[in-house]
């Protein structure tokens, strides 16, 4: 089952049409892939002080998604080396997938080959920052 926020009337003349959660949808799991493939984005960080070498941010899953962009970015007035880390199987077994380098007060993206497949990432700031780590998968 799913619910919106629909604010206009659809199709008829329900005037409860306009409530929210009052357009319901039922349907089967299998009918899920008649809305395209998901989308989703998010991160572990956002405006969020990180310690040098401190706790890997916490785990954010990745699985799922063709397409999946990495967006960094810190406060510190020196540059900063962020490492991406990923578990293949989700069994807490986690490899050193990249070390991305980010710009003083700057912004980095990366883009993870088509098809990469993992479970979950995390990431590590090697100085002590405010940083925003944000993921984008379609």
């Amino acid at each position: 089952m799913l619910g919106g926020n629909q604010v206009t009337l659809i199709w008829d003349t329900n005037l409860q049409g306009s409530e929210p959660q009052s357009n319901l949808w039922f349907g089967k799991t299998d009918d899920l892939w008649q809305f395209g493939k998901p989308k989703g984005w998010g991160g572990p960080w956002w405006e969020t002080a990180v310690e040098a070498g401190g706790p890997s941010s916490d785990p954010y899953l990745m699985t799922g998604f063709d397409r999946k962009v990495l967006h960094l970015t810190h406060n510190s007035s020196r540059s900063g080396r962020f490492t991406v880390e990923v578990d293949f199987l989700g069994t807490q077994s986690w490899k050193t997938y990249e070390t991305l380098v980010v710009p003083a007060v700057g912004y980095v993206h990366h883009e993870f080959p088509a098809g990469f497949s993992a479970r979950w990432v995390r990431i590590t700031a090697e100085e002590s920052c405010t940083a925003t780590a944000y993921l984008i998968y379609t």
